[in-house]
């Protein structure tokens, strides 16, 4: 295994991190971005903020780091030799400027051998600002992204405070395995075994121009796009106290009325597409959860909506079996160390879109090798894990327990806006703050052609959402 042969982390300069596979899936996606807003009432200084940029860039390593790979191709994180974080600055024009920001940056690749892999951008005004940071996925998860807007806002308020520095864990250290006999870990080993055997006599190796080249056709076709779904501070207790009445999580309960509306909105799934990804935090496990690192796992479960059952009789049912899952603790398909890392760069990087952006795979050598070579093992691999998608991803955040006053500055709410996937029709993405509860329904839209998903589809499955949770009164046509 390539791992087996990586050089010293002593010889990496400015080594924070060893990349896993894992965190390698996204190393090269072309969706790989995680936004988090935080809309602030107050005046931010310029000043102020990048100074608190800078604490919060000593405090977490992965905030300033970029990617060395070594002769194997193995990718670690270092800090040696990276520019400053961008801060964009522009005027606050409208309430939903924020999310225009976002667009832009979605058109935006990073450059990870280069780095830093987060930028920052503040919609400002006097009176009421955004202050977005936009990372990339392969260095951390939601969570992480919101745990760093809340220290921004700390050293933001507190100049004088100490920086302690908070190093990443390792995400293989904590990877909870199945149980599992010795003959079915012998077949996965020889299965891996010839994977890898397969790829190593024809392997492929990608640079910055090839994934470039990727990403601009990419995003010539596709438009990142969500819809919100806002509850204020009475109408996120109101939810909470219906939840706790009918024994169910607000998770659950926004996910069975996601599955209904867009049941009754956009017509029933096939059986085998009623699937649904549950990403969760594995925090859980560290003695310091405020890391700035990737460390998330997820899970899918079968689950169809039953028309003949009310609405809280399948949240019911659908929170039992989300428990049931949870209890297990599972992280397992996290475990990605049995292949070749370039393999996962093929896999999960390259081969699905050769179909998709053919055009994009006649402009560099690399690209055209890799498409002609139709029979190697990475599309058989790619395709048979594309088959596996969910049709709906829930992230959640969570509650989360910030502060609401930082000095003359008061947070108001903090938006989520997770990777979109064109695999994914719908990504549900929520966070609470302040007492105010915010989901984000995110999804792509072709752009020139007609769609499954438009914006106006996404707007009903909102508005209906809203109805089943009991607010009618909030429907509208807005999407923002």
């Amino acid at each position: 295994m390539q791992e087996q042969n990586k050089i010293n982390d002593t010889e990496i300069h400015g080594y924070v991190h060893s990349l896993s596979n894992t965190e390698r899936i996204f190393l090269w996606g072309l969706r790989s971005k995680i936004a988090v807003v935080a809309r602030i009432i107050g005046n931010v200084s310029e000043k102020d903020l990048t100074r608190a940029l800078h604490n919060v860039r000593r405090m977490h390593p992965l905030v300033g780091c970029r990617i060395i790979f070594d002769e194997y191709h193995n990718a670690f994180c270092s800090t040696d030799n990276v520019p400053e974080n961008i801060l964009r600055i522009v005027a606050r024009r409208s309430d939903i400027q924020w999310f225009d920001e976002i667009q832009h940056e979605h058109l935006i690749p990073f450059e990870p051998e280069k780095g830093p892999l987060v930028r920052f951008t503040l919609v400002h005004s006097p009176q009421v600002s955004e202050l977005i940071a936009f990372a990339h996925h392969s260095i951390c998860d939601g969570t992480a992204v919101a745990h760093l807007i809340h220290d921004i806002l700390i050293c933001y308020s507190n100049p004088a405070k100490e920086v302690r520095v908070i190093h990443p864990p390792k995400l293989t250290d904590y990877i909870l395995k199945k149980e599992s006999s010795s003959s079915s870990k012998s077949i996965e080993e020889v299965a891996f075994n010839n994977y890898n055997n397969q790829w190593k006599e024809r392997t492929h190796f990608f640079s910055q121009a090839d994934f470039n080249e990727l990403y601009a056709a990419y995003w010539k076709k596709v438009r990142y796009n969500l819809v919100l779904l806002q509850l204020e501070p009475e109408e996120t207790l109101s939810l909470i106290s219906r939840c706790r009445d009918k024994g169910v999580t607000i998770v659950s309960a926004m996910t069975a009325a996601l599955l209904a509306a867009r049941q009754e909105i956009m017509g029933s799934l096939p059986e085998d597409k009623n699937t649904i990804g549950i990403p969760f935090d594995l925090r859980r496990h560290l003695e310091n959860s405020k890391a700035f690192c990737f460390f998330a796992g997820d899970f899918n479960l079968n689950f169809s909506y039953t028309q003949d059952k009310s609405f809280w009789e399948n949240a019911q049912e659908l929170h039992r079996i989300i428990q049931e899952r949870v209890k297990m603790l599972d992280s397992s398909a996290l475990d990605m160390r049995s292949f070749d890392p370039t393999l996962i760069d093929a896999i999960f990087s390259y081969a699905p879109y050769v179909q998709k952006i053919p055009e994009a795979f006649n402009k560099t050598e690399n690209l055209s090798a890799f498409a002609r070579d139709s029979n190697n093992i990475a599309f058989a691999i790619s395709q048979k894990i594309l088959s596996k998608h969910p049709s709906i991803i829930v992230t959640n955040l969570g509650q989360l327990n910030f502060p609401e006053i930082y000095n003359d500055l008061r947070l108001d709410r903090i938006f989520f806006a997770p990777p979109a996937n064109e695999s994914v029709p719908l990504i549900l993405g929520g966070v609470g703050v302040s007492s105010r509860l915010v989901f984000s329904m995110i999804y792509l839209e072709k752009i020139g052609e007609s769609s499954p998903l438009l914006t106006d589809n996404v707007i009903h499955i909102r508005n209906r959402v809203l109805q089943y949770l009991g607010f009618p009164e909030k429907a509208n046509e807005r999407a923002i």
